[in-house]
């Protein structure tokens, strides 16, 4: 059991949130919003159970953080219950979506105690859900679907479908096991060294935007206005392909046992180089989730860190071969993830002059790889809302949507920099580039940005 005297400074993945904090003025920008909508309703009282007895197995769920002299420190409550969980009840999916986006856009008083909310909801068509918002020092993507995943399965064991889940891995544990490595710096000073070399490749990096600004502004980097904390409103855009693209995907994707990620971050590189004037230099920052052991995948917290994924892809390769090195990028990237987002900035400013608000990224990507039987058979759908403002130009996350059998993609943008038209103009031309690829893989780059 923690004790709540015993206090943590913040680890390497909860220093990329501080950081985030600093170019955030509106701190729900390092929310994360999310909700998992069952086809079977649950029965709520039961529900309420789980939740109390995920917060009790689940430590991350049971962090404070405060200011002090030395900086933030974060400690673990030995206890904690939520008492009274609000229950909405929705008579469209355009009331639900407005409805938990406002809530999404209210902030989370994190160095006051609340670092999540939960909230269950009824929905059209006889389903029912649950809605988490938590700050992302305390929970990463992953983490995230864990709670969901377990708090499942806690609720089935409660309602006598099953024994009790195993117990979850302390995040606690997590926290001490890397503050006390005396090897910590040493290790993360060679891994860093190993990125910076891969980084600088052949030549500076390339900025490539969705909607370039006048001639002089390709390959320059980001900077103001895209960075100015002031500037932060933000907007979802959500889309999603038809169910026959969506097939053809999945089917090339299968056939070939190769990831999704990678196909569709491709037609997004392609994309951004037609509109760049062909650059084929691009830089995506993408979350490695640092979860290696069985005992880190079934733990909370934030572990996840940024890295910087650039490719130069020539116009001469296929389509191809450029997933096959893309798929070796990815590789190499896991192999030094556990460098932290801090560092890596620091060596992007001292390799490249950049300030820093500056950087060489075109987009955040993250693709999530949702399985079909995640929650105990039941059908499903995982749901993103809008936090409202966000500390970058813009933020792609796509999945796999079991229920429709389609691929979703949310684009968190900033509306200072871009409009849901410029969004939309990209996803159409992004998409034409993946299934471009896709019903022919031996296709040239160059021919496939002729055709988009």
């Amino acid at each position: 059991m923690p004790s709540a005297e015993k206090t943590y400074p913040l680890i390497g993945s909860q220093k990329m949130v501080q950081y985030m904090w600093k170019y955030a003025m509106h701190k729900q920008a390092t929310q994360i919003p999310s909700a998992v909508v069952l086809d079977t309703p649950p029965d709520f009282e039961i529900l309420s159970r789980a939740v109390n007895e995920e917060i009790a197995r689940n430590d991350c769920l049971r962090l404070r953080f405060e200011k002090t002299p030395k900086g933030l420190r974060q400690r673990f409550l030995p206890a904690y219950r939520l008492e009274d969980i609000p229950v909405y009840r929705f008579s469209s999916e355009e009331e639900q979506r407005r409805v938990l986006d406002e809530i999404s856009a209210q902030r989370l008083d994190v160095f006051g105690g609340e670092t999540f909310r939960v909230a269950f909801f009824t929905a059209p068509a006889g389903r029912a859900g649950v809605y988490l918002n938590v700050s992302h020092v305390v929970m990463d993507a992953m983490a995230v679907f864990l709670f969901f995943k377990d708090l499942f399965a806690v609720y089935d064991a409660l309602a006598g479908n099953g024994p009790m889940p195993k117990p979850l891995h302390a995040y606690e544990a997590m926290i001490e096991a890397e503050l006390s490595d005396p090897g910590r710096a040493a290790y993360e000073a060679g891994e860093t060294a190993a990125l910076e070399e891969y980084f600088r490749m052949d030549r500076k990096p390339t900025c490539c935007s969705v909607k370039p600004v006048g001639g002089g502004r390709i390959g320059k980097p980001c900077r103001f206005p895209e960075f100015l904390p002031f500037l932060d409103r933000a907007q979802f855009t959500h889309t999603a392909l038809t169910p026959a693209e969506s097939a053809e995907i999945a089917a090339f994707v299968k056939e070939r046992q190769i990831s999704a990620e990678w196909v569709i971050q491709l037609g997004l590189r392609l994309c951004l180089s037609k509109r760049n004037g062909r650059v084929n230099d691009t830089v995506f920052w993408v979350l490695c989730p640092r979860r290696r052991t069985v005992k880190e995948k079934r733990a909370g917290g934030t572990m996840a860190s940024p890295m910087p994924w650039r490719e130069i892809l020539p116009e001469e390769i296929s389509f191809e071969d450029a997933l096959r090195r893309m798929a070796a990028t990815q590789g190499f990237l896991f192999r030094h993830q556990d460098v932290p987002f801090t560092s890596l900035r620091a060596s992007e400013r001292k390799m490249l002059g950049y300030m820093p608000w500056q950087t060489s990224m075109s987009m955040m990507f993250s693709y999530l790889p949702l399985a079909e039987d995640s929650f105990g058979g039941r059908g499903y759908e995982f749901l993103g809302f809008n936090m409202g403002y966000y500390v970058m130009p813009l933020y792609t996350v796509t999945l796999y949507d079991v229920r429709s059998g389609c691929y979703k993609f949310n684009y968190i943008h900033r509306l200072s920099v871009y409009s849901e038209a410029d969004i939309r103009s990209f996803h159409a031309d992004a998409v034409r580039a993946v299934l471009a690829g896709v019903q022919n893989p031996g296709k040239t780059l160059g021919r496939i940005m002729d055709e988009i």
